[in-house]
């Protein structure tokens, strides 16, 4: 074991047959109780770009209930997470701006991550393909219900 290992703690990996690999952040000591950020990277779909998954969870993996919600999510992508969502932009009118107008085309689905440790409580960001597009919309949901839809520009 090196000296920052043995100082800050090593980074553990977890493989999830949905999610794939999950990275921790450095993990010291065998304290169950303690919460760690694990994180990893996935293609939704036939997208191009990556969307990255943030969990939180202890020494030994992410929490079961964020390894769930996000292991149905990706699951179920096209299916019911992405009509749920354009109901939504386009009952809050999102979808009437001319930059979110053509949104399931232009936007990718950027990040995933928890709003605070236990809960099931996830934020989606949806981001511009174009990187020169700096404008993202917001999901949360809460226990499988989208609770907002935010634009930020």
């Amino acid at each position: 074991m090196n000296i920052i290992d043995s100082l800050f703690g090593k980074k553990k990996t977890f493989n999830h047959p949905v999610i794939g690999i999950l990275k921790s952040q450095r993990i010291k000591g065998n304290n169950s109780t303690k919460s760690y950020t694990w994180h990893g990277n996935i293609k939704l779909s036939n997208k191009l770009l990556v969307t990255t998954i943030i969990l939180e969870g202890n020494n030994s993996s992410p929490f079961a209930n964020h390894l769930n919600f996000i292991s149905q999510l990706i699951q179920n992508w096209e299916s019911a997470y992405l009509p749920k969502i354009e109901n939504e932009i386009n009952k809050i009118g999102i979808n009437k701006i001319e930059k979110y107008s053509n949104w399931k085309n232009d936007f990718y689905l950027s990040a995933i991550y928890p709003m605070n440790d236990k809960s099931n409580e996830f934020e989606l960001t949806l981001e511009p393909i174009n990187t020169d597009i700096t404008n993202s919309i917001s999901i949360e949901i809460k226990n499988n219900i989208i609770t907002k839809v935010e634009k930020y520009e």
